[in-house]
């Protein structure tokens, strides 16, 4: 069994995830923070600012609001949109309305 490093200083093991993570890193220019932390039992969980990570909000968007807990910041990162994938399905929707005009006249 692997014990996940107490500080985030230390390197992640990301195992078979390691191209995708990589990848987000290079295309967002952001690193991949630490993805659990400690929980008040002492067991891993989920850390928020992994999960604001992952939906490519900006640092801090919903972590850093004060007097969320952390069942707060995920919950309202669990309820957002991916900012990059509502462009582009706006954009995409954008596109089939101006066909459909176009065919239309």
């Amino acid at each position: 069994m692997t014990t996940l490093p107490e500080s985030v200083d230390l390197i992640q093991d990301w195992a078979d995830f390691e191209p995708a993570i990589r990848r987000q890193e290079a295309l967002s220019g952001r690193e991949a923070p630490i993805p659990t932390e400690l929980g008040p039992r002492g067991g891993r969980r989920l850390a928020a600012r992994f999960a604001e990570w992952l939906m490519w909000i900006p640092d801090g968007h919903v972590t850093a609001v004060p007097g969320l807990t952390r069942s707060e910041q995920l919950q309202r990162i669990g309820n957002g949109v991916v900012p990059v994938q509502a462009l582009t399905a706006y954009e995409h929707l954008a596109h089939l309305m101006n066909n459909i005009k176009e065919e239309a006249a």
